[in-house]
């Protein structure tokens, strides 16, 4: 199989212009020859000015988290994590779903599958919530499952009205696996947690806002516009007081807030 590495250097012999902000699967495609298959990409990477947007692009599986768009995400990532000039990264499913959940065909019936599963969904998410960005779930369509766990991995989520957060784990038999269970507990509370998940509920927007599940209602053709002016006001901050802020933020002690502040306090006696 053809690693980025490989794909970056073919592109740099090209000439292609822009190749490093590009996903694997994405390049592959750019990349492969006249009249070859084009891979299909389930997951893109979009650039708005400061606003990087997450695309999760699978029709056929309705957005889910399969094994293809956890390393397509994973690849997104890479390119952002490179990519100084981004302020914002935006979530968000491209159609009227944003993601339909875990890709469970893509593990089952593997001997390793369901900590395949497992491990690469919650890596994948704690490298999305640890950006040294801020990060925002476009909520256009309704999350299910896995989706509710993408969204709980952002800083912020924009919900739809008329999306709904589908908490259907136990219906499956099963229980989130991508760290959700901890974040979810975090943002509402152990009982409110356990109804949720327990119940299978589906939580609207209204109720999502209320819970404190999402931070704002709007209607999914407001959601990028939204996105992309908070990404012009962060572009104004320095990026670097902006990290240490999420980073203390995201330790939640005293003493990470003081070495969070001697740090910046020593860049800015630097110059």
């Amino acid at each position: 199989m053809t690693t980025l590495a490989e794909l970056h250097a073919e592109a740099r012999t090209r000439g292609l212009a822009g190749y490093r902000r590009l996903a694997k699967a994405e390049l592959a495609a750019l990349l492969a020859p006249s009249g070859s298959p084009i891979p299909r990409v389930p997951v893109r990477l979009e650039r708005d000015g400061p606003l990087a947007l997450i695309l999760l692009d699978d029709r056929d599986t309705r957005n889910a988290m399969t094994a293809a768009a956890i390393d397509g995400f994973g690849a997104a990532l890479d390119s952002i994590g490179s990519d100084d000039s981004v302020a914002l990264v935006a979530v968000m499913g491209v159609g009227p779903m944003f993601c339909s959940g875990a890709g469970l065909r893509d593990f089952e019936g593997r001997p390793d599958g369901g900590a395949d599963l497992t491990d690469g969904g919650t890596a994948l998410l704690a490298r999305l919530a640890a950006l040294p960005v801020p990060t925002v779930a476009l909520i256009n369509g309704h999350a299910i499952g896995g989706g509710v766990e993408v969204a709980l991995a952002c800083d912020w989520r924009l919900i739809d009205p008329e999306s709904e957060l589908r908490f259907v784990h136990a219906s499956l038999g099963l229980i989130p696996g991508f760290g959700g269970l901890a974040r979810l507990a975090r943002l509402v509370g152990h009982g409110t947690a356990l109804r949720l998940l327990a119940a299978c509920e589906s939580v609207d927007g209204r109720r999502a806002v209320a819970l404190g599940l999402a931070d704002e209602e709007i209607g999914y053709r407001d959601q990028r516009g939204r996105a992309r002016a908070l990404a012009a006001r962060i572009d104004g901050s320095d990026r670097a007081a902006v990290a240490a802020i999420k980073g203390a933020l995201a330790d939640g002690t005293a003493a990470a807030e003081r070495s969070a502040f001697l740090a910046c306090w020593e860049r800015r006696q630097q110059g």
